[in-house]
């Protein structure tokens, strides 16, 4: 009777240290399609700035992550319908977002221009400023601050616009010449531009592009956990291992 008293109680011991360890899994949506930020590697993995960040973030949290491939433009929907419980996916804070989903406090700022709004279009073409543009078939990713940026623009310098959800298929069409330049940021720009040699880039120059507020993580609204990842943000800030990150991925920043 002993024996099995002391196995009750070693085998409670053990299920209840198993259910003590065992950590929440959240679901993380990303558009894992903008290097250097998130994209998906030869083997499948995950990899990018946003990726090592997130995992640094669910490290501290003592959470796992389960990241999910989602088209960028179909991410704020998702989360409002609770198919995610967060998204790191370089998405910069606006307004227009914020009535939609809560975000964390800004993890990397965009400090110029450049960095969000950079042209990107063959190097035969030798266009170095807006005006060059005028009249021609200009592309983004659906969703993003800089099809915004492009509507502003498409009255002035006569632009059609032609916007798609996908970068790759983007940059195929501007090689192919059946669209003629992308709006995007800098650092995913220098990453087309190693890929492809035929690419040039500049940045574009306008008084009406407002300033970008930077970018951060996105919740549902009112989720409980917008407030502890930015303690942990905070934390990664503090102990400079988030300006780690920034000077691994970004080093000319």
């Amino acid at each position: 009777m002993k024996k099995l008293l002391v196995l009750a109680l070693v085998l409670t011991t053990l299920l209840t240290a198993c259910s003590q360890a065992k950590k929440d899994v959240l679901t993380v949506l990303v558009s894992a399609d903008y290097p250097p930020y998130e994209s998906i590697d030869t083997n499948g993995d995950y990899i990018g700035f946003d990726i090592e960040f997130g995992n640094a973030l669910a490290e501290k949290l003592g959470v796992e992550f389960k990241w999910t491939d989602t088209a960028f433009d179909g991410i704020i929907g998702a989360l409002q319908a609770n198919a995610g419980d967060l998204a790191i996916s370089s998405m910069s804070v606006t307004a227009e977002r914020a009535l939609s989903v809560d975000f964390s406090t800004v993890y990397k700022e965009e400090t110029s221009l450049g960095e969000t709004f950079t042209v990107v279009s063959l190097s035969s073409n030798a266009w170095t400023q807006l005006s060059d543009l005028t009249g021609k078939i200009g592309s983004t990713q659906l969703g993003t601050v800089q099809e915004q940026a492009l509507n502003m623009l498409q009255t002035e310098f006569s632009l059609t616009l032609d916007i798609r959800s996908k970068w790759d298929v983007i940059v195929q069409e501007i090689i192919n010449k059946r669209i003629d330049f992308v709006l995007v940021d800098k650092a995913t720009a220098d990453q087309f531009l190693i890929a492809f040699p035929e690419l040039s880039e500049f940045t574009a120059q306008h008084d009406s592009l407002a300033a970008i507020n930077g970018i951060g993580i996105a919740f549902p609204k009112g989720s409980e956990w917008t407030e502890k990842f930015n303690t942990a943000i905070a934390e990664m800030e503090a102990d400079g291992s988030l300006q780690a990150l920034v000077d691994k991925w970004f080093p000319a920043n």
